[in-house]
């Protein structure tokens, strides 16, 4: 699947990739990208609460990048 037809809040892996579970924040009208949050990299209090202080975990990707939909 394809990460510019995930909705916003899906968490994700990228196929081929490190492993890392990511959740897509932002569905905007950018032809080429799209906003996500690593959740791998979150220390766990930020993880567990309103991950205020997360902002630097936050990565631009590719919308034709091959994902598999983590539940």
């Amino acid at each position: 699947m394809k990460l510019g037809n995930l909705r916003t809040g899906e968490k994700f892996k990228i196929v081929g990739g490190t492993g890392k579970l990511y959740q897509k924040i932002s569905d905007n009208d950018n032809l080429e990208f799209v906003w996500c949050k690593c959740l791998t990299d979150l220390n766990p209090s930020i993880r567990r609460g309103l991950m205020i202080d997360a902002g630097h975990h936050d990565h631009r990707m590719n919308k034709d990048a091959e994902v598999i939909i983590i539940n």
